[in-house]
């Protein structure tokens, strides 16, 4: 993944990468480098359709 213009120091390109030891963008120009806390990976998410007869069926109430 690239962000365009974004390294801090010299406006650069930085790309994220990932080795080893985690997570970390470095730029592509001045050799910029910071490792990154957490990276969320993004899963897929259930339909709406799925969602929805799922809330459907858990609101039913008894008397």
């Amino acid at each position: 993944m690239w962000r365009l213009k974004g390294c801090p120091k010299c406006n650069g390109d930085i790309f994220l990468e990932k080795d080893i030891d985690g997570w970390y963008e470095r730029c592509l120009q001045c050799g910029y480098n910071q490792d990154l806390e957490t990276i969320v990976e993004v899963k897929e998410q259930p339909s709406r359709e799925k969602r929805e007869l799922a809330t459907a069926g858990a609101m039913k109430t008894t008397k």
